[in-house]
């Protein structure tokens, strides 16, 4: 399926959109936002965040309203891999490998037509197992 560029910039800003309504859920919850966006060889951590002294990698997915759909269908197994491995990384990179971590997924959920218009968030914590 080919993706005209008009296509892909909204994509990008819908998930930018949902991308910030997140950091400000994480810190309403009392999360430090570390990092976002952070890019590895090995695949992209959309949020990186301390909750308490645990690490947490949170994948945010951001999809217009569609019923019997929700964001984390959207959340492939080969995704899945790339995070922890991008995770593992991280940890190693700034040198605290056996730092307690876990992998979050924010589900966001925008109204069909209004694209600003927020309809659903859903936090779940602890995806997969950690590393």
């Amino acid at each position: 399926m080919l993706i005209t560029p008009a296509a892909r910039k909204a994509h990008i800003k819908l998930g930018r959109f949902g991308e910030n309504i997140a950091v400000e859920l994480l810190k309403y919850k009392g999360f430090y936002i570390l990092a976002r966006n952070f890019r590895l060889k090995s695949g992209e951590l959309d949020i990186v965040a301390l909750d308490g002294l645990t690490i947490v990698f949170i994948e945010v997915k951001t999809i217009r309203q569609n019923p019997g759909f929700t964001p984390a269908c959207n959340l492939s197994l080969k995704q899945m891999r790339r995070n922890r491995a991008t995770g593992r990384l991280y940890l190693t990179l700034f040198g605290i490998p056996d730092n307690p971590c876990r992998f979050d997924l924010i589900e966001i959920t925008v109204d069909r037509r209004k694209p600003r218009k927020l309809v659903n968030i859903v936090h779940t914590r602890n995806i997969f197992p950690s590393l």
